[in-house]
């Protein structure tokens, strides 16, 4: 049997390792500089720079133009050789000044859902009064295409990273580079922008709804499906009412502002149980109380979440669904950093 060369691109473990010691390396190189936060700028001692495979091949050429210049001692291939080695020099300043001077700031990332790739925002900012070329992102293994900066002006570029099972993450180190303007040289600077990377669990519904509602006391109830409910009744808008029980469908009838209101008055707020949720998996039950905050949020009555150790009282609105979420996808888990 013939026994095939090794290529870390292919076979997982050479890969990670290969991984792992570029990150060490990395992070030797950049152990002076401090983390970003949110925003960073771009000074002299961060920027990097090397040649590329085209750079190093002209370095080759320019080498054997040096010594055939020596060797028949040929005025003009010593100018010709001069000429290329200066414009080089001129490529590798424009290279450097590309990059120097950026100011970069890392956008709110939108929360997903598992299974979906989150997406990486950053805005880039030039002050210095030159227009900027062919800068690109990376992080996570992603690249994002060339974006360009007029004078004064700026830019985002944005990039999807590895989807990821449920969590909150940390961002990856992030990779500006140029090869601007002969693609001889590149520069780069590595960036620790960060923020918070929410993935929530999938929403999945379960074969029953065993949802319950809670009195003042504690005491539960199953909560009734739609079709066991009373009819809702019209009536005019008031001060206070909440925009998701609004009767878009009246309004366009009759031009005034109507909301849906329950026959039987008031509710008593609906609780996402844990104990309530089917199953013993906690990845599934977590699916399932998911979907149960989505659908409860979407009827725009007050709700709960209970969790072990956790609990969040019932409320209504964006930002009590986005803590439920949160709740729901912080469970159990530490912080990691997505790689």
């Amino acid at each position: 049997m013939r026994s095939g060369k090794l290529n870390p691109a292919r076979d997982p473990a050479l890969r990670a390792r290969w991984w792992r010691l570029r990150e060490d390396f990395v992070r030797w190189v950049t152990r002076r500089h401090q983390a970003d936060g949110r925003r960073a700028r771009v000074t002299r001692d961060r920027v990097y720079i090397l040649p590329t495979r085209q750079g190093f091949m002209l370095l080759l050429i320019l080498l054997v133009m040096l010594l055939g210049s020596i060797n028949y001692s040929n005025n003009m291939a010593f100018l010709l050789t001069f000429l290329v080695v200066g414009i080089g020099h001129n490529a590798m300043w424009y290279t450097h000044r590309n990059l120097l001077g950026l100011k970069v700031t890392v956008l709110p990332v939108k929360p997903v859902f598992a299974g979906a790739p989150p997406m990486l925002s950053l805005r880039l900012e030039e002050t210095d009064g030159r227009p900027r070329e062919a800068l690109r992102l990376a992080a996570g293994g992603q690249e994002s295409p060339p974006a360009f900066l007029e004078t004064g002006g700026s830019a985002e570029v944005a990039i999807a990273l590895e989807s990821r099972p449920r969590g909150i993450y940390s961002l990856p180190r992030q990779r500006l580079s140029t090869r601007y303007p002969l693609g001889l040289l590149e520069a780069w600077t590595w960036l620790t922008l960060d923020t918070e990377v929410l993935v929530y669990p999938v929403p999945h519904p379960a074969d029953a709804v065993q949802a319950a509602t809670a009195d003042g006391d504690g005491e539960e109830a199953a909560v009734p499906t739609a079709r066991d409910a009373p009819p809702d009744e019209i009536r005019d808008y008031r001060p206070g009412d909440s925009p998701n029980r609004i009767a878009w469908k009246a309004v366009a009838r009759s031009g005034r502002l109507f909301v849906r209101d329950s026959a039987g008055g008031d509710a008593a707020p609906t609780w996402v149980d844990w104990d309530a949720a089917p199953g013993s998996d906690p990845e599934y039950r977590l699916s399932v109380l998911c979907h149960r905050v989505l659908e409860a949020n979407a009827t725009g009555q007050p709700f709960g979440l209970r969790l072990p150790g956790q609990r969040l009282g019932p409320d209504t609105g964006p930002e009590h669904l986005g803590r439920c979420l949160r709740a729901l996808a912080a469970f159990g888990l530490p912080r990691r950093k997505l790689t």
